[in-house]
């Protein structure tokens, strides 16, 4: 691991640096401090949850929430690590999977509409329902909804109450 230009062999001693990088950087913005096992490590404090956390920079964030042990830290980082093979395979197979239904969709979209007459006929049928609805009702005129405007105020009415 090397955290600020320092390569570290130990873990124990990489751990109590890692540590220290974090005490060091309390921003909630992730900051670079070193890289490990190919990938950039960007430390930064969840200001939500309260305790500092990791990314392992690669194509993509993967973040790795540190505790108050050295030891327990590195072990997280390299759980979050063995995790990767299976996160890929995974993303492998729901794109695949999304590419499938894109191929099925693009293949539903140049078919004609099954039932197109049926809807023709239908709409025809529900135009004429409304026409013959329509023959009974009178033309309701339409009001000004406006109010009037004038430069006069509106006349208060007062109300003398006795108790």
């Amino acid at each position: 691991m090397t955290l600020k230009g320092v390569t570290y062999t130990e873990k124990a001693d990489a751990g109590e640096m890692l540590l220290a990088v974090c005490k060091e950087n309390p921003l909630a913005n992730p900051v670079e401090v070193g890289s490990y096992r190919g990938f950039r490590l960007e430390v930064f404090y969840d200001t939500v949850n309260t305790h500092y956390c990791l990314y392992l920079c690669g194509k993509t964030r993967h973040k790795v929430e540190l505790g108050s042990g050295a030891l327990g830290n590195l072990t997280r980082i390299e759980n979050e690590l063995a995790k990767l093979p299976a996160k890929l395979e995974a993303t492998k197979t729901r794109k695949a999977e999304i590419l499938e239904q894109l191929a099925n969709s693009k293949s539903e979209v140049q078919k004609p509409f099954a039932f197109e007459d049926e809807l023709k006929e239908k709409t025809d049928r529900l135009n004429a329902l409304n026409i013959e609805l329509n023959l009974d009702e009178k033309d309701t005129p339409v009001l000004d909804t406006e109010p009037e405007q004038s430069d006069e105020p509106p006349e208060r009415k007062c109300v003398n109450w006795e108790r």
